[in-house]
């Protein structure tokens, strides 16, 4: 872990001086994950960002969704543990009244693939009559099944395992990345798609709000390929690699 991120990160949860405030900016994992000692104010809006699958572009995706009436309860309580609290929320009470009372299970959300190919490999085919705690849509299991085919990790007569899908269900991760990650050592192109791989497996490290700013239009240019995205990511990574090599000083 770099140096000053862990020094950043730890300094956190050390109780601030006294006459001094401290603020802590936290996403939805202070939630249910962290307790920070000495935080007697809670502010918390009224939108958080899941995970979840986007058909369209068939792709996991960060994106924003209201918060349920148990996330709001969760909030409430998360100086309470040390201390008396005080929560402000940045919603009014028929808002409230509004929200969903539970979350979405992930298992609705998210992409289907992997669970299904892994489902597959443990000799349990038939995911319609599996007993879930949670069943996910039978819309959502027709379609995965239907983009394992289309991907040729299972065949189209029985829906079984081809071998290129016996090998994609011993790797974790995306089905797509995966296969990725297959032909690249039959190419011979580990290392070049290794990183792309990664970055795709990221959030964008472009900042939307600064994408019409013409200094950052400008510097963009140096990094941006005719092949779209993953070569400007992976043209990116080169540009960190020399800047980290060249010093903190060096023209970008």
């Amino acid at each position: 872990m770099d140096e000053v991120y862990e020094h950043h990160l730890f300094t956190d949860f050390i109780l601030a001086p006294e006459f001094v405030r401290k603020c802590v900016i936290a996403t939805n994992i202070a939630e249910t994950s962290i307790t920070i000692d000495g935080v007697p104010f809670i502010i918390y809006s009224e939108e958080v960002k899941e995970m979840s699958y986007d058909g369209k572009c068939k792709m996991q995706r960060l994106q924003e969704f209201k918060i349920r009436c148990t996330n709001a309860e969760q909030l409430k309580g998360r100086a309470r543990r040390t201390g008396p609290d005080i929560c402000y929320c940045l919603y009014s009470e028929h808002d409230y009244l509004s929200f969903q009372e539970y979350s979405t299970p992930e298992i609705r959300r998210v992409s289907f693939d992997s669970s299904i190919l892994k489902m597959i490999s443990m000799v349990l085919n038939d995911s319609r009559k599996f007993p879930f705690v949670e069943p996910p849509d039978m819309a959502a299991i027709d379609s995965a099944l239907f983009r394992l085919q289309e991907q040729v990790v299972l065949s189209t007569i029985d829906c079984l395992l081809t071998s290129i899908g016996s090998i994609l269900a011993r790797l974790p991760g995306d089905v797509s990345i995966g296969k990725t990650f297959i032909y690249t050592c039959i190419f011979q192109y580990v290392n070049l798609v290794l990183i792309m791989a990664s970055t795709l497996s990221i959030q964008s490290p472009f900042l939307s709000f600064l994408q019409f700013n013409p200094d950052t239009i400008t510097r963009r240019r140096s990094i941006l390929s005719n092949h779209h995205d993953p070569f400007a990511l992976l043209n990116l990574f080169d540009k960190k690699i020399y800047v980290k090599a060249e010093g903190p000083n060096t023209p970008t």
